[in-house]
């Protein structure tokens, strides 16, 4: 072969025949058919688990709001779940809400708080509240010498208030009704009212005058080892998160007729559903029952109140001889 032919055959474009041309193309199909397929099974997939992911997350939303509502049914003094918001992500979400009280003829807000939900249990929690308080701190008596008490502050700064167990003794009681003048007349007050004894709700009607709200009802949930045990203690005075009892209002303010029957209700259910401290319920159940199988309003005892209203209607507690201690709580501007 001369050179021109080699150059020739160097530089020569071949012919590609037919048959490389249609497996040519089957290839570029082929591929192209398995990119779409995998795009579209893809997509549908992803449309399927955010469709379950929605969908057990709201589950779980409305779950979780079930199981705050039980909660305030018998807790949170004169506390009450106000407007609410549900945030679902990616297997967490989170339920939202504000938390008001009534203070004589006002409605205030008593600052934002959040819970978490979720199903994969390794994520669950990101979200939550870290607490209810602000922060807690030692109280002094009058002397200056500080005794084992803690103040606590909840996220507003509005001071918590405590309740003081009659069965009992305290070296020393917190008066707050002894102090009302220094706050003002144009003020609306909420206290927390601690007995010397067990009341019922009739005998308590009777007790407090009538131009001030009843709040809140103290449940006595404690029994003789509980007493016992909490006698050995430092500091044994209950903090308003840690109280059980009855609410007098209903959400928007207006009396219950029957708040007895519904505190009874809420722990006869809450008790039995899934998702609850079933456990509390339950205990509460038993104290309150004395392990018979119903909860009747004759066992119901009252120990202490929540009440309010504008501050010269409040000094007619003044003196009480069944008053124990009493505490601040929210204090608001009267008009």
């Amino acid at each position: 072969m001369n050179d021109d032919e080699k150059l020739k055959d160097i530089f020569e474009t071949k012919k590609v025949s037919k048959f490389d041309k249609l497996i040519f193309k089957a290839k570029i199909f082929s591929i192209i058919r398995g990119t779409v397929i995998s795009v579209v099974v893809v997509a549908v997939l992803g449309c399927i688990l955010l469709i379950k992911n929605t969908i057990t997350l709201n589950r779980l939303g409305n779950d979780k709001k079930t199981v705050m509502e039980y909660l305030y049914n018998i807790s949170g003094p004169n506390s009450y779940i106000g407007a609410t918001q549900f945030d679902d992500r990616i297997m967490i979400g989170e339920f939202a809400y504000t938390k008001y009280k009534f203070v004589g003829s006002k409605v205030v807000t008593d600052g934002d708080y959040k819970e978490s939900y979720g199903y994969m249990p390794l994520i669950n929690g990101i979200y939550g509240h870290m607490g209810d308080s602000l922060f807690e701190g030692e109280v002094e008596t009058k002397s200056g010498h500080a005794f084992n008490e803690n103040q606590s502050y909840n996220k507003i700064g509005r001071k918590m208030m405590k309740f003081y167990i009659p069965s009992i003794k305290y070296k020393y009681y917190t008066n707050d009704l002894s102090t009302l003048s220094k706050i003002g007349e144009d003020k609306n007050a909420e206290i927390s009212l601690s007995f010397d004894k067990g009341y019922s709700i009739d005998e308590i009607k009777n007790m407090v005058p009538q131009n001030i709200t009843l709040n809140w009802f103290w449940v006595d949930s404690y029994d003789k080892n509980q007493i016992k045990d909490m006698s050995n203690t430092i500091n044994t005075v209950e903090n308003e998160e840690d109280v059980y009892g009855i609410k007098a209002l209903q959400d928007n303010g207006d009396k219950l007729k029957n708040p007895e029957g519904s505190f009874i209700q809420t722990i006869s259910t809450a008790k039995s559903i899934k998702g609850t401290d079933s456990q509390t319920y339950q205990i509460l159940f038993n104290k309150l029952s004395k392990d018979k199988k119903t909860i009747k309003k004759a066992d119901i005892k009252i120990i202490g109140v929540v009440v309010s209203g504008d501050v010269n209607s409040l000094k007619q507690l003044q003196g009480k001889s069944f008053i124990k201690a009493s505490t601040f709580g929210a204090i608001v501007d009267k008009y």
